[in-house]
């Protein structure tokens, strides 16, 4: 993955915070208009996740595991097929999963749980063979041309915290599919996220070997919403005050005093990107949200975490375009109307109106967005106008060059994601409350 993220803390920037926080301090926890009614729309939007969701089912079929004597015997056994290990591919299983809570879709279900079982086993194996053949110098060749590679050899944020949140959550909904397998490898990301990842002192995650050291929003996703879901699985309260802190810690240093957030941090220099980029604002808003959902009435750090949204969700409001959706770079007009970060903003703001966060009348907000993405879904399911992956640049020029390839794995996901919550509904919004 590729979003970097930029910007610096400063005390004028604390104090800016504290006042658009003051400023937005009326917008009540209860809603105080009546929600927005369902619409036709609706049919349309329920069809539009059901075709994005099915586009995304592949076959899946297990492969050999069998009891080596030699890595060339491992080597030649047969792979599975169907499964893949990458950030934005645990979005895209995470979003299918949560898809099936409005379209009841049995197959989409049974994929995403087929296709970890799959990996589960396929990591089993594999986990067996290295531990068996530890100083094999053909080792890490075999490895790396395994179809979970980034599991096994981890490194980064990005190479476990997508895909061990959706993981996590199949764990939570269907506990009756969970393989030994799964645990192991849901640990082993916990044990990377919570305590091999880079950090600086305070505790924010970072990426010390990038560009001289930034702070990346992509990790509030990567890294924090991991953290809200083994927070969820093992009970401990540290993992979701982690969550928490990481959300307040990146907000000091890079949500500017309109609630928008610049893309990226560079520490050593305490210097921000001069960009807000659409992309990383959704990562950051994503976070946000999910921290909230599973966070208790009483947390300490709630109010805080409350604040930061709603200044972000006024932000937003202003840079809405006029097709319902939000642009490649937030703030410039002159850019390219760009679907992941619609979808990401869509199922924040719909998730914070079925929660009581922000004003019911807010969902109008919502609803405009998915009119936008929806006119981005084609026939077949395929998102188009979703910004390649993108690193962290100090140029305009860099973000409108991006290229916007047809149903790149960064959209399906979150507009999955964004369709559920609009459909889901207060009434749901609040059952849910105790998974989500």
């Amino acid at each position: 993955m590729r979003h970097a993220f930029l910007r610096a803390t400063t005390l004028a920037l604390a104090a800016g915070a504290l006042a658009a926080g003051c400023k937005h301090a009326a917008v009540d926890a209860k809603p105080a208009t009546p929600p927005v009614a369902a619409t036709s729309k609706d049919a349309q939007f329920k069809d539009v996740i059901a075709r994005v969701a099915r586009r995304n089912v592949r076959p899946v079929q297990d492969g050999d595991y069998p009891a080596v004597e030699s890595l060339s015997e491992a080597a030649a056994a047969r792979a599975p097929e169907g499964v893949a290990w990458m950030y934005p591919w645990g979005v895209t299983l995470y979003g299918m999963l949560r898809s099936t809570d409005v379209t009841g879709d049995k197959d989409v279900r049974q994929f995403v749980i087929e296709h970890d079982r799959v990996a589960g086993r396929y990591y089993g194996w594999l986990a067996g063979v290295r531990e068996k053949f530890p100083e094999a110098p053909e080792l890490k060749d075999f490895i790396q041309k395994s179809k979970i590679r980034g599991l096994m050899n981890l490194g980064s944020l990005d190479s476990c915290g997508a895909m061990g949140t959706q993981l996590v959550e199949a764990m939570l909904r269907h506990p009756d599919q969970v393989l030994p397998e799964h645990k192991q490898m849901a640990e082993r990301i916990a044990d990377w996220v919570v305590n091999k990842q880079d950090r600086l002192p305070d505790g924010t995650l970072w990426r010390s070997k990038s560009m001289g050291g930034t702070v990346w929003i992509d990790d509030l996703y990567m890294g924090g919403v991991f953290l809200t879901r083994w927070y969820k699985y093992t009970g401990d309260r540290k993992y979701l005050d982690d969550a928490a802190r990481q959300v307040i810690n990146m907000a000091a240093r890079l949500q500017d005093t309109d609630g928008l957030w610049y893309h990226g941090y560079f520490e050593e220099k305490k210097e921000r990107s001069p960009i807000k980029w659409g992309r990383a604002n959704g990562w950051a808003m994503v976070a946000a949200v999910e921290t909230l959902s599973v966070m208790p009435e009483d947390h300490p750090d709630r109010a805080r975490l409350l604040d930061i949204l709603r200044r972000h969700i006024e932000g937003l409001k202003r840079v809405q375009a006029p097709s319902g959706m939000w642009r490649q770079v937030l703030d410039n007009e002159t850019l390219w109307d760009e679907t992941s970060c619609t979808a990401m903003f869509t199922y924040a703001i719909a998730r914070a109106v079925n929660r009581g966060w922000i004003d019911a009348s807010n969902m109008a907000m919502a609803r405009k967005g998915f009119e936008g993405i929806s006119a981005q879904v084609t026939e077949d399911g395929s998102v188009k106008n979703t910004c390649q992956g993108t690193n962290i640049d100090m140029t305009l020029q860099y973000y409108i060059d991006r290229q916007r390839p047809d149903n790149d794995l960064h959209g399906p996901g979150v507009v999955l994601l964004a369709g559920t919550e609009i459909l889901a509904g207060p009434a749901k919004g609040a059952r849910a409350a105790s998974a989500h």
